[in-house]
């Protein structure tokens, strides 16, 4: 059957054709969508963290683009006391303790019981730490900053090749794609002109967007 593959669709803001979307690229994906009372939108994501398994479990976030060989990542191999995750080459945010990116984990539950029952202890504290750090921004975030530091307090905390992800936005202006691209570890990560990924990339983290799907269809992805 492979590696579990795990994530949260709560709230109205990504509509069924994400799943959809997701599902045509991972058969064996299920979803989320209903929130555990005591935790807000994308923290229901730690919750998997209390899952009684004894084997790995991917989780993703919903507004992504899979394409080349994308089971690579979702196969990539860890063992027990390593969490895996992306490490973002654009920075998610100024702060130089965090590089962490929230939109792909890979770990062993049992390993991770310890982060879930942290978030448990204070899920409002925890869920405001990081707005009011001026990490992030409100109203509703935070929830990578608390996994990478609780990870690193008993795990080891990996990566995937940077080369294989990155985020993007719709309609970039060329400014923010030479941005892109320089930071990116390659040659380039999008070239604008064809219109097409590096081939190395197998997944693309979008932001501030409410209709990812109209690329699914244009994006050319295997």
């Amino acid at each position: 059957m492979g590696t579990r593959v795990l994530a949260v669709r709560i709230g109205d803001k990504y509509g069924p054709e994400y799943e959809d979307y997701l599902r045509s690229k991972i058969p064996n994906i299920d979803f989320v969508r209903v929130s555990d009372c005591r935790f807000k939108l994308q923290w229901n994501k730690v919750a998997f963290m209390s899952l009684p398994t004894e084997d790995p479990v991917v989780v993703i976030d919903i507004d992504i683009l899979l394409m080349n060989d994308y089971m690579e990542l979702i196969d990539y191999p860890i063992q027990k006391g390593q969490f895996l995750g992306l490490k973002a080459w654009w920075k998610d945010t100024a702060h130089p303790d965090y590089s962490l990116n929230g939109a792909f984990y890979k770990y062993y539950p049992k390993d991770c019981k310890y982060i879930y029952k942290k978030l448990c202890s204070d899920p409002e504290y925890w869920m405001n730490h990081y707005i009011g750090r001026g990490i992030t921004h409100g109203p509703v975030n935070g929830e990578q900053y608390f996994v990478e530091d609780s990870v690193k307090e008993q795990l080891e905390l990996i990566y995937v090749p940077s080369s294989w992800f990155g985020k993007m936005i719709l309609n970039p202006g060329s400014e923010w794609l030479n941005d892109c691209n320089d930071a990116y570890p390659g040659d380039y990560f999008y070239n604008n002109k064809d219109e097409v990924f590096n081939p190395s990339v197998k997944l693309v983290h979008f932001q501030k967007t409410r209709s990812l799907h109209e690329l699914w269809k244009t994006t050319p992805q295997e």
